[in-house]
């Protein structure tokens, strides 16, 4: 596993991408009251799926919600950054501790898991790329529909991850380690 997963994966490395996390995700809020005051959530700009739908959310948003979308688009960025690192960095610690009581089995599946975190990251950050060149005035296909696709990729990523890595945190959690249950 990458050293960068690993350090992620260390207790203090949790807590702090788990407060980067939800300090962005907390200081986008605004810009998402202010695009939903104006006609239309992120969640329907991010998976409008078509141009017509798409440039109806964006002319009814009118400048305050553009602004506020592009402020969205800027905070959202550390905010995938914190979430991606943390899901890694949480499958790393389970991996970690699946070796110590000998579970080679769910330490491979950690290992393996680890990397939705940053896949569900990066379709994160491509949706964003696309939902900028919707508000730049590209919005023509295939930006609205590699939205939406991202978007479904993102949070399927992050729920399969999420319910791995807390399934097998609790797994994990009350095992002795193999050598002291040898003793």
């Amino acid at each position: 596993m990458p050293r960068l997963l690993l350090v992620a994966g260390k207790p203090r490395s949790l807590w702090l991408l788990a407060a980067m996390t939800l300090v962005a995700g907390a200081a986008m809020l605004p810009a998402m009251s202010t695009m939903a005051a104006h006609g239309a959530s992120l969640t329907a700009f991010e998976f409008a799926g078509s141009v017509s739908r798409s440039g109806e959310i964006v002319s009814g948003w009118g400048e305050a919600g553009k602004a506020a979308a592009w402020w969205q688009l800027a905070l959202d960025t550390p905010f995938l950054v914190g979430y991606g690192l943390f899901l890694a960095g949480a499958c790393a610690a389970v991996a970690g501790r699946a070796a110590r009581i000998g579970r080679p089995g769910l330490e491979r599946a950690a290992t393996i898991v680890a990397w939705l975190g940053p896949l569900a990251a990066a379709a994160d950050l491509l949706q964003n790329f696309s939902l900028a060149l919707i508000l730049s005035g590209h919005g023509a296909q295939p930006w609205p529909r590699a939205s939406a696709i991202c978007g479904a990729v993102t949070l399927t990523l992050m729920a399969v991850g999420l319910a791995f890595a807390l399934t097998a945190t609790i797994a994990t959690r009350s095992r002795m380690p193999v050598e002291a249950s040898r003793s």
